[in-house]
């Protein structure tokens, strides 16, 4: 009996022991938490096994008392023994590095090691975004990340940012593609000035763009990616660079609020030097008359500005939802009276987990609404700063700011008050109060995507993202504005402006090991994308004017002339793509990659080929046996080619029209009869090594690149009598090249528990050059006309890009001025010398030779300490508004001069006679000054020194069962001082974020110097 229920209970056990086997989940992480994919997971004395994704998850059939045992490269094996718990979290202890298990986000969202990738990625932690605020996220990484040029937009907070990656490379367009979370991001901006003195049509207006209106706080990181390897599976998006955002993403079975509060005051800096020893002539509009001291008005225009950025997040996750919640509201007075900035920001956030986690749902939507009043504009024209810069000294600034409007009983309204009439400028408090601007931007973002596991090895996925843009400016001129802008009884200006993008795609992911040696990770997908861009309505009472004076309606303009629409762009691109990564004993690892793009914009032209990657990376310090003291070493190298579309319209052309010239619809461009045009097409090669050192104490990155961008699209006036009837011919030819090195090292210089020392520094430097422009364009591609101005932009031929010309004073060989023939007045006396000029000549180059940022991060107990110095060395700028500033004599150069009587020159008569003396320092300023003067007087060696960033505080450690769980506070600073600049304005501003006014200034906005305080908590 005692045998049979015996065996009883041992049939029983094994039947209960058989019941207890389930599906375990678990995730496997590091000390800090980060997640470690493809780490193994056996079961011990077992066949059965898995390994975690790129998340750090994992699910395994086992039963209750099983052992699992865990293990990944550089990290502790560790043994689990299966309870009743249906979850699990694995902790596994480091091993010598953790660069073997960092996870980059990469094209399209798709997650990958570190030490797999073949090409150069730089990442900045959510910290470092919002450690220093700025009202536009992108100015926050300038001096961050090697090979990355940023600079600030001339348009004051609220503008656009010009972001070059590893050079120019397009005569089209430099901007990156910005992406979030994989999906790319409509970035476009209603607005871009090119003129170089000043749109008649609200002047030289930076727009702004959808990059400036992201809020920093929902997003955990940026990923740069530089490379056409790197952003090949963007195909004809990715030509020019990828800058990646990451939303923040919630623990599981954790809940939060945090918020912040950003304060900063803004002072004007940097601006022009001015002379108060001289006065204008009675009646003159030029300061060329007595000396007489008077006060300096400039800096009193300008008053402290204040930027205040408030948000406040929420997050909870739980086992198979988490919701987050966002807002943020940003202030702004600028530096500029009347100019102001108010901006909301909305995010939403949902994710599900379903069927047992096999299904994941995510979907997010995101609002924002920004009204700028007064946006301030570069160039003279509706700009306030050429009647700040350029009023007659002597004239009573105060009167002019107090009444910049007088009745004038003739025509029975209040009329302009100013103390002279010239196209370049007016009462700079009639322009702000009685030419006032309001530009209003409203975009929305919504995304839905979901995942589908179909097994351990394979998961589906599709997105669906929606943008859109709607812009509005909308301009004020009363009547009595100077005439050049404005009609007799006023002019009103309406333009409205709207962008939409849909985006969809479908992608197969694989993740599987092959066998023990061998791994393979796969995408394989396709994607669709609607641009409809900047379509544009537009009402504008010039040039016939406003029937009653001051009734700013449409009711009220004269004729519809000024009434029409712009067609923007309009372009679907359908795509193919696959990438695969073979791992070979995680050492060793190929990566391919291909894509297949049809656009719309190529209709009746030639598709672009198909876009392939190939790179290969090993894992030396795996198969060398390197001293100790090496951690980690990686060498690399890849191939790729991307493309970039051609514009709207071109290949196949449509009928204008303009206010300007209704008559005149010839298509503005058009390929020649039997040609065919083709997308830009990229080329580049990319070989690299990293390597830590330490204990990851130390760590050295060296990139070397070489990229070839063919297929420019370049223009030519079509003959008169062409039988497309087109204005221009628009055809493929010319060559950019681009070839750098990017170095970075970091280094943790002391870690201790009282005191920590982390630094970084990232030097880069770009060769650039332009081949290959066709002879019948003269080997010159103007890129900002001159106009009435001696400064041109241009590309020429053996060249870098961005060819800076103005004109220079004709010098012999012995480097002497010549001056035309001697000529003498009636009563015999020498007349004022006249020096000669060349035409427009080559004066200078935009472009950097070498960029370095210095990185410091200091922590003391509980303060802290972090700044950024930003250098960049080499290239030239011009400024227009010093040589303007010279010819009306209000320069301190002129004061300067006529205090020592007048301006010593080296000059030289055509008889050979030597000019004696000094030159008049009039006649000198008015030959050489001016917008039509000898401007390359005016070219200044670009290097400059800044400290770009600076954060000092204290973090208060709170217990976690405390209601408020942390909180800190610092004192922040941005663009604080110089260490070394030459120039007379800054030079990483910009007026234009086009390929247009690089590296000049035309009375732009000048930069500001911020400081204030931070506040973070979190409940």
């Amino acid at each position: 009996m005692k045998q049979i229920l015996l065996i009883v209970m041992i049939i029983f056990a094994s039947q209960l022991s058989f019941a207890q086997v389930k599906t375990l989940k678990g995730t496997v992480v590091d000390a800090s938490g980060m997640p470690i994919p493809s780490a193994n997971v056996q079961v011990q004395g077992e066949s059965k096994g898995t390994t975690t994704d790129f998340d750090g998850s994992f699910a395994i059939q086992v039963s209750v008392g099983k052992t699992l045992v865990v293990s990944y490269l550089g990290y502790e094996t560790k043994s689990v023994v299966v309870g009743n718990e249906d979850t699990i979290k694995i902790i596994l202890n480091s091993g010598a590095t953790t660069a073997l298990t960092e996870v980059v986000v990469t094209s399209l969202g798709i997650k990958k090691t570190r030490k797999s990738l073949t090409y150069a990625a730089q990442e900045l932690k959510g910290e470092e975004l919002t450690r220093s605020k700025d009202a536009n996220l992108i100015n926050t990484i300038a001096g961050k990340i090697a090979g990355v040029n940023v600079v600030k937009s001339a348009g004051g907070t609220g503008g656009s940012t010009k972001v070059t990656i590893r050079g120019n490379s397009s005569v089209l367009n430099n901007q990156p593609l910005y992406v979030i979370d994989g999906i790319p991001m409509l970035n476009t901006s209603s607005s871009q000035p090119n003129d170089s003195f000043g749109s008649t049509q609200g002047g030289n207006r930076d727009g702004g763009d959808v990059a400036s209106l992201v809020n920093p706080e929902d997003y955990e990181g940026m990923t740069i990616l530089k490379g056409a390897s790197a952003a090949a599976l963007y195909g004809s998006q990715g030509a020019r660079g990828v800058i990646m955002l990451t939303s923040k993403k919630i623990k599981e079975n954790t809940s939060f609020v945090r918020a912040s509060s950003n304060t900063t005051y803004e002072s004007a800096a940097y601006l022009p030097k001015f002379q108060s020893d001289y006065i204008a002539k009675p009646g003159a509009n030029e300061s060329w008359g007595d000396k007489a001291g008077n006060k300096d008005h400039v800096k009193d225009f300008f008053r402290t500005g204040s930027t205040q950025i408030s948000a406040i997040n929420f997050g909870t996750a739980s086992k198979n939802s988490s919701s987050y919640l966002s807002y943020a509201n940003t202030t702004s007075n600028g530096v500029i009276p009347t100019n102001s900035l108010k901006k909301h920001n909305f995010g939403l956030k949902q994710t599900f987990k379903l069927l047992e986690d096999k299904l994941i749902i995510n979907a997010n939507a995101n609002y924002v609404a920004q009204e700028i009043t007064n946006r301030p504009t570069s160039g003279l024209y509706f700009n306030p700063l050429t009647g700040v810069y350029l009023m007659p000294r002597g004239a009573d600034f105060n009167n002019y700011k107090n009444n910049f409007e007088v009745f004038d009983p003739v025509r029975n309204l209040m009329a302009q008050n100013w103390v002279g009439s010239r196209d370049i400028w007016q009462n700079p408090y009639w322009g702000l109060n009685r030419n006032k601007s309001e530009d209003t931007n409203h975009y929305f973002n919504g995304a839905l995507g979901v995942n589908y596991k179909a097994n351990k090895w394979l998961s589906i996925g599709s997105r669906f993202n929606y943008d859109k843009i709607d812009s509005k400016f909308e301009k004020f001129i009363y009547a009595t504005t100077e005439g050049t802008l404005s009609h007799p009884n006023g002019r009103y200006i309406l333009i409205n402006n709207t962008s939409t993008q849909k985006y969809g795609d479908l992608i197969a992911t694989i993740n599987t090991k092959i066998n023990d040696n061998l791994s393979f990770n796969a995408n394989i997908g396709a994607s669709i994308t609607d641009r409809f861009l900047n379509d544009e309505q537009v009402l504008d009472s010039n040039p016939s004017g406003l029937k009653t004076t001051n009734w700013f309606t449409l009711h009220n303009f004269n004729d519809t002339q000024g009434i029409f629409q712009n067609y923007g762009e309009r372009r679907q691109t359908q795509s193919l793509f696959a990438s695969a990564t073979i791992g070979f004993r995680d050492y060793l690892y190929a990566d391919v990659t291909a894509r297949k793009d049809w656009s719309s914009s190529l209709v009746n032209a030639e598709q672009a080929a198909v876009y392939p990657s190939l790179g290969v990376t090993t894992l030396l310090s795996e198969i060398v046996d390197f001293p100790s003291y090496v951690s980690f070493a990686k060498i690399r190298a890849s191939i790729a080619a991307v493309g970039n579309d051609i514009p709207n319209f071109v290949s196949s052309p449509v009928n204008l029209y303009t206010a300007a010239d209704p008559a005149n619809s010839k298509p503005t461009f058009g390929p020649q009869a039997g040609t065919k045009l083709k997308a830009e097409r990229q080329n580049s090669f990319e070989i690299g090594t990293e390597w830590r050192f330490l204990e990851n104490r130390i760590g050295l990155e060296l990139t070397y690149y070489n990229n070839t961008t063919k297929n420019q699209l370049l223009s030519v006036p079509a003959p008169a009598t062409n039988p497309e009837g087109y204005q221009n011919y628009i055809f493929n030819s010319g060559v950019i090249k681009n070839s750098g090195i990017e170095a970075v090292l970091f280094a943790k210089i002391i870690k201790s528990d009282a005191f920590e020392w982390d630094a970084n520094v990232n030097y880069s430097f770009n060769r650039n050059k332009v081949t290959d422009l066709p002879d019948n364009l003269g080997g010159v591609v103007v890129l900002t006309p001159a106009g009435v101005n001696n400064y041109r932009y241009a590309l020429y031929n053996n060249q870098p890009f961005g060819v800076i010309e103005g004109v220079n004073l004709k010098r012999d060989d012995q480097g002497r001025i010549l001056l035309n023939p001697k000529e003498y007045g009636p009563n015999g006396q020498l007349l004022p010398a006249i020096m000669q000029k060349t035409g427009l000549e080559k004066v200078g180059n935009a472009n950097p030779d070498f960029m370095i940022g210095f990185q410091n991060s200091f922590k003391l107990g509980n303060y802290f300490l972090n700044f950024t110095i930003d250098g960049r060395f080499g290239g030239d700028v011009m400024s227009l508004t010093q040589a303007i500033n010279d010819e009306f004599g209000v320069s301190i150069a002129t004061g300067d001069a006529r205090n020592t009587g007048g301006v010593a020159i080296n000059a030289v008569y055509p008889d050979g006679s030597p000019f004696v003396g000094k030159m008049d320092a009039q006649n000198y300023y008015s030959q050489v000054g001016g917008r039509a003067g000898a401007t390359g007087e005016y070219v200044y060696d670009a290097t400059n020194v800044s400290l770009r960033e600076l954060s000092l505080g204290y973090t208060f450690k709170l217990s976690e069962n405390k209601f408020l769980k942390a909180a800190s506070l610092s004192v922040v600073g941005r663009n604080l001082l110089f260490f070394y600049k030459n120039a007379p304005f800054d030079p990483n501003i910009s007026l234009s974020t086009g390929n247009g006014l690089q590296g000049v200034d035309v009375f732009g906005m000048p930069s500001t110097r911020s400081i204030g305080l931070n506040l973070n908590v979190t409940f």
